[in-house]
């Protein structure tokens, strides 16, 4: 048997083949174009080696490794897909200290040749798709709160009286509208009532009258921001309100994507149908949940390595008489755990059986947030098994492992 390292870059990757006794065999450079594969064929027939006789593998990193991984696939290779935390691992245990395209490849080749490597799980092509989603609307929600915040912010300068107004969320349909034309206190001293009550009027459902319309006007007449700076951060304000309503539309054309995917098909079902029964659980924490636990769960043994996998352990660091506080451990997707947090803290309100665990490890000394994630934890095990077995939430079954 012959082991391929493939160290997978943007423009082109590195290949290295050893023999089953560590010897480099040949390596070589070539760019991530379709003809350029077909040159990898030809060089390993000339020298008479078939696929079938190759174990090759390369890193997860990022997306770069997906097309060529394909096709290896598709010209009878076996091809090991492997998590850049072990082969990095790996690399410090070989006492690599640099790195090269050619040194990553020969540790992976290497490390395919101990044996001792885990293949990671490449989705089928719904779980893919859901990833996508998922994945591009989290950063839009970040993105979206990051905004606001700024928006806040600003607003607390150029018009710190506004939360005293009718208005008060500036994030409102109504107040959207108003401060892209008027964004500062002293652009909208100057406006007409008539103005604002066109704006208003347009904007289905708002029932914002004549009187609060003018008690807005004075105040931001009898408002205490000083003008300074006002051209440009009533542009900035506009511009980030343009922003949020972008994100706004974005996030929810993702959200019907999703519920496309999680509605259900010819028979009656869709993916993950059973974790609604869950309190507390929605569609999209289920389908971020799909997105890295897979249809049927069957990627992980166990619900401690999909708790590894996500991070939901703690750090332990103790060297002589120094010991350091334990932490969660941010490794794995950030994502699938802001979801399961955010599960978590609904299930506080609509599952009993998640609140009780919740108050006993408030009552045994835990933080508010250290509980939240005993109970976003406890979450992940449950859909894990569900996803397994197809059945709907049992309460009894969380009592009896809790």
């Amino acid at each position: 048997m012959l082991y391929l390292g493939i160290d997978v870059a943007k423009k082109q990757s590195r290949y290295l083949v050893l023999d089953g006794e560590g010897k480099r065999v040949v390596s070589f450079s070539l760019e991530n174009l379709k003809e350029r594969f077909q040159n990898l064929l030809s060089r390993l027939q000339e020298m008479k080696i078939e696929p079938k006789d190759i174990l090759a593998g390369l890193e997860a990193t990022g997306p770069l490794w997906e097309n060529l991984y394909q096709f290896l696939q598709e010209k009878g290779f076996k091809v090991i897909l492997l998590n850049p935390y072990y082969v990095n691992k790996f690399r410090e245990a070989l006492a690599k200290k640099a790195k090269t395209d050619d040194i990553d490849a020969l540790v992976i080749a290497n490390l395919l040749r101990t044996g001792e490597y885990m293949n990671s799980v490449v989705p089928e092509e719904k779980i893919q798709v859901l990833r996508e989603y998922t994945s591009l609307r989290y950063e839009f929600l970040k993105t979206k709160k990051d905004y606001q915040r700024k928006v806040i912010s600003l607003l607390a300068v150029v018009f710190p009286e506004y939360e005293r107004t009718a208005l008060r969320n500036p994030f409102g349909v109504a107040s959207l509208q108003i401060l892209k034309e008027f964004p500062t206190a002293k652009d909208l001293s100057l406006a007409k009532p008539s103005r604002i009550e066109k704006i208003v009027r347009s904007i289905q459902g708002n029932n914002f009258d004549i009187k609060e319309i003018q008690a807005l006007i004075d105040w931001a007449k009898n408002s205490i921001y000083s003008g300074r700076a006002q051209k440009a951060r009533g542009l900035t304000l506009r511009m980030l309100l343009e922003q949020i309503h972008g994100l706004d539309a974005n996030i929810e054309e993702l959200d019907k994507n999703i519920e496309d995917i999680l509605s259900p098909g010819s028979d009656g079902s869709f993916p993950g149908e059973n974790l609604l029964s869950i309190p507390g659980v929605g569609k999209k924490t289920i389908a971020a949940v799909l997105s890295y636990l897979g249809m049927d769960g069957s990627s992980f043994s166990s619900a401690k390595k999909a708790a590894g996998y996500v991070g939901f352990f703690p750090k332990l660091y103790e060297s002589g008489e120094t010991k350091r506080e334990n932490k969660i451990s941010r490794r794995g997707p950030k994502m699938l755990r802001w979801a399961l947090y955010m599960s978590a803290v609904a299930c506080l309100k609509h599952n009993k059986e998640m609140r009780l665990i919740y108050h006993k490890k408030v009552s045994q000394g835990k933080a508010a947030k250290q509980a939240l994630i005993v109970v976003a934890k406890k979450l992940l095990q449950i859909m894990l098994a569900m996803l397994k077995s197809g059945k709907p939430y049992n309460p009894m079954q969380v009592f009896a492992n809790t």
